[in-house]
């Protein structure tokens, strides 16, 4: 069943892993029918972390992503993104629902998606 998202360009995801503490600090979500497509920015903030270098397992857990700091000071990061398809870099300033890069399967993944997690002002999970 489709949910709304707005994490994802089209705005209806699918939940493919919910969010489990100490397990899983995210939620994983693809495009509605289970489609890849690309990954928009929650709310408005700077990005203070990305990688899109990555192209399979190698480099950490999140393969490529991008960090954003928000101006409440919560954090939101996205992750697992497809090889070279980030379009911001650290300092950059984003607006709500722009496009930060394309679902992929970089990282410790199994399969395209994207992981989503929020972290609170100390940047915890």
């Amino acid at each position: 069943m489709s949910v709304k998202c707005r994490e994802i360009q089209g705005g209806l995801c699918e939940i493919t892993q919910e969010y489990k503490p100490g397990n899983h600090e995210g939620i994983d979500i693809v495009n509605k029918n289970y489609t890849l497509g690309h990954i928009v920015a929650h709310t408005e903030g700077t990005v203070v972390g990305y990688r899109s270098n990555c192209n399979g397992f190698e480099q950490g857990s999140y393969g490529n992503y991008v960090k954003i700091k928000h101006d409440n000071g919560y954090y939101t990061l996205y992750a697992h993104m497809a090889y070279n398809t980030v379009t911001v870099r650290t300092g950059d300033r984003v607006s709500k629902g722009q496009v930060l890069g394309y679902m992929g399967n970089t990282g410790y993944s199994f399969g395209g998606h994207l992981h989503f997690e929020v972290r609170n002002k100390n940047d915890a999970k």
